[in-house]
């Protein structure tokens, strides 16, 4: 295996390797979290982890947010003590910083992060644009796993809740606008995907629905809507929505869809 030795482009002062190409540097919080470099993985110790999962989270910060919500219980002294402690650790990681500080903290230039790239799809599709010719990265980023788990910080329980909504919500949008299109067999994967997240949710079946009646299979619609209302009659006790019953015997009939 060859060791590449790492130097520093003189112009930009950025780190890279002796190919000339500067390093890249992957971090992984949904379902789990990784760090890689050039599609290695690249041991965190555990402490320093926190860190670097908070700021890939929130992209940007104050040092005094960073500290104030990794080490809650401290003082103001100790919580800031301890970020500047984190900071070392992560320093040493990796021969290239991880981390640019200024007057924020935030992640360096090259290090990405799945959890900005969830937001991005998210934020495009909410906007209203429109998928690719393929689904393609963009289903796959908005389907994996949660937000690290297994960890059980107020931060990471908050940004897992927020995230989840904006999956789901994310992906509703790409089902109905792959509908829209015709392209109903993704629009089918989109809108399973958002069910089976959240199997109670009136608006992830709703768009399953809609995409069945799109495509004229009423018997598939029906199917959905029936295991629907057993369901939430089983968990919670209580029925669908008058609307989504009529939008499923408007469909069974030809008439027209009635508007939420």
């Amino acid at each position: 295996m060859a060791v590449h030795e790492v130097t520093r482009d003189h112009r930009t002062g950025t780190p890279e390797t002796d190919t000339g190409v500067p390093p890249r540097y992957a971090l992984r919080l949904l379902g789990g979290f990784g760090l890689e470099r050039d599609g290695r993985a690249v041991p965190v110790p555990q402490g320093a982890r926190r860190l670097l999962a908070y700021l890939g989270v929130r992209q940007r910060c104050a040092r005094s947010e960073a500290a104030g919500t990794l080490w809650p219980g401290s003082h103001e002294e100790r919580a800031r003590a301890n970020l500047r402690t984190m900071l070392w650790r992560l320093h040493r990681v990796t021969p290239e910083p991880l981390v640019r500080e200024d007057d924020r903290l935030a992640l360096a230039p090259g290090v990405t992060s799945d959890v900005a790239a969830l937001g991005a799809a998210a934020t495009a599709l909410l906007a209203g644009g429109s998928p690719a010719v393929g689904v393609g990265p963009g289903v796959p980023a908005l389907a994996i796993g949660e937000l690290l788990p297994g960890w059980y910080d107020d931060w990471v329980l908050t940004e897992r809740e927020r995230l989840r909504q904006t999956r789901l919500y994310a992906l509703e949008a790409l089902a109905e606008r792959l509908t829209t299109q015709g392209r109903y067999s993704e629009a089918v994967q989109v809108a399973l995907t958002a069910v089976h997240l959240e199997p109670l949710r009136e608006s992830a079946t709703r768009a399953l629905i809609a995409v069945h009646l799109a495509e004229r299979n009423i018997n598939e619609a029906v199917r959905r809507f029936e295991l629907f209302r057993a369901d939430l009659g089983r968990e919670l006790g209580v029925a669908p929505t008058p609307w989504l019953e009529q939008l499923v015997r408007a469909g069974a009939t030809g008439a027209t869809v009635p508007s939420p």
